[in-house]
């Protein structure tokens, strides 16, 4: 599977929380910017569960315009 855009990701599955390897970063921001999807779900804790498998540099983002309801971000 090639490198995909991860904007594209977003779009594809969208309201799904993406497990993502990432392959391309902005160095300038540490965005995630190219990757593999890895899995997707529309439940989160299936995710996470598939997320402690991987030891590479793995982001998990929901792909929806806000979180549902009952999730906060922290940075």
């Amino acid at each position: 599977m090639n490198s995909m855009d991860i904007k594209k990701l977003r779009k594809q599955f969208r309201y799904e929380w993406l497990l993502i390897a990432v392959d391309k970063i902005d160095k300038s921001t540490t965005t995630p910017l190219k990757g593999h999807l890895l899995a997707h779900s529309k439940d989160r804790d299936e995710i996470y569960q598939k997320m402690l498998r991987y030891k590479h540099n793995t982001y998990l983002t929901y792909s929806g315009d806000t979180l549902p309801k009952g999730y906060a971000v922290a940075f």
